[in-house]
């Protein structure tokens, strides 16, 4: 049986969206390279206009965790901080079921 996947769900607003989502860009192109990560999908709410989302896909709990260590000090994930002014929601998921 193959290890269940973890689903690192990242929700914030943003000070400037078109400064974040370039900023975005750069930082899944650093983290694309760590280790464990499979995929990360990016996401802006339509309501609004200052939220943004990230659905990162790991293949173990440890690989997200140290990724979420290791973003904190790397400097190509640093410009993407920088436009995050609030994250509401940092969490960890294994997936239930799926359709």
């Amino acid at each position: 049986m193959t290890a269940q996947h973890v689903l690192e769900l990242a929700v914030c607003t943003v000070t400037d969206k078109e400064a974040a989502l370039v900023a975005r860009r750069r930082a899944m192109l650093a983290v694309s390279r760590y280790r464990g990560f499979i995929s990360w999908r990016a996401v802006t709410a339509c309501e609004t206009m200052d939220m943004l989302a990230d659905l990162v896909e790991w293949e173990t709990l440890d690989a997200a965790q140290a990724a979420g260590e290791r973003v904190l000090t790397d400097p190509e994930f640093a410009p993407y901080m920088a436009t995050i002014s609030s994250v509401k929601l940092m969490q960890h998921f294994l997936t239930e079921q799926q359709i």
